[in-house]
């Protein structure tokens, strides 16, 4: 298992190098995230409002079921706005956030490297040999494997809580091309593969 260090390191820096691009030369997510009519008065509410940070959803019931059946909140519910915000505790820190994204990469070939790894049978630990694999022993598990991780892991989350169809759409995109970039480079590097 050795042998599979450098091809899944690679692989996870390779799939930030993708991401970096996709968001910060491609731009398809400029769109996905919408700038407020009156910014400023939103902010001047939210501030009124005392928020500490935090994940907030409206209409809410404060996890009373009384509540939560109350003509009044029914009310609200039907009638919306519905709505779910962040509240951060101080602004971005995008050297901080990078660096988790790019552990999070690595995490993500490490996984799906071992994974392949292991079910094949063909990697020593130590001796770092690899008997007889494919292209399609390789390949196509690193892709499914890293397609669930990139485009699942979400997922359950951006539904629930309501998040637009297009910016759903373009983090599934983007979790398919990372699982090919990660599929490719375990490829190319996989110990043994001739």
């Amino acid at each position: 298992m050795m042998s599979l260090v450098i091809p899944c390191l690679v692989a996870g820096v390779g799939v930030f190098v993708v991401s970096a691009l996709i968001w910060m030369v491609v731009r398809w997510h400029d769109r996905d995230i919408q700038q407020l009519p009156d910014e400023q008065s939103f902010v001047d509410a939210m501030k009124v409002q005392g928020l500490c940070p935090g994940l907030y959803m409206w209409p809410h019931h404060g996890g009373d079921k009384q509540v939560l059946q109350s003509p009044g909140f029914q009310e609200r519910w039907k009638k919306g706005p519905w709505g779910v915000i962040t509240i951060c505790p101080r602004s971005p820190n995008y050297l901080r956030n990078l660096i988790g994204s790019l552990l999070i990469n690595i995490a993500v070939a490490f996984g799906v490297g071992m994974s392949v790894g292991l079910v094949l049978g063909g990697v020593q630990l130590g001796a770092g040999v690899l008997v007889s694999c494919t292209a399609c022993q390789i390949l196509l598990p690193t892709f499914i494997l890293g397609s669930m991780a990139y485009c699942l892991g979400g997922l359950g989350t951006d539904l629930f809580l309501g998040k637009p169809s297009r910016f759903i759409g373009t983090s599934l995109l983007d979790g398919m091309i990372y699982a090919g970039v990660q599929a490719g480079l375990l490829f190319l590097l996989w110990p043994g593969l001739e």
